[in-house]
């Protein structure tokens, strides 16, 4: 059990990697913690369209 939370521990990270990434590429900087901020909403939002 504890592989599959580290293992989603690690694909968050990255996923806020390439999001921080992504905007430094646009021209945008966002700090980490603004895109941590970001994907809890987007995941909020999923969590509940699934429902």
């Amino acid at each position: 059990m504890k592989t599959i939370h580290q293992d989603k521990h690690t694909l968050r990270q990255q996923i806020m990697k390439s999001a921080v990434a992504s905007f430094k590429i646009e021209g945008i900087k966002i700090s980490s913690e603004t895109a941590t901020k970001t994907l809890k909403k987007i995941e909020a939002k999923m969590a509940k369209s699934v429902r």
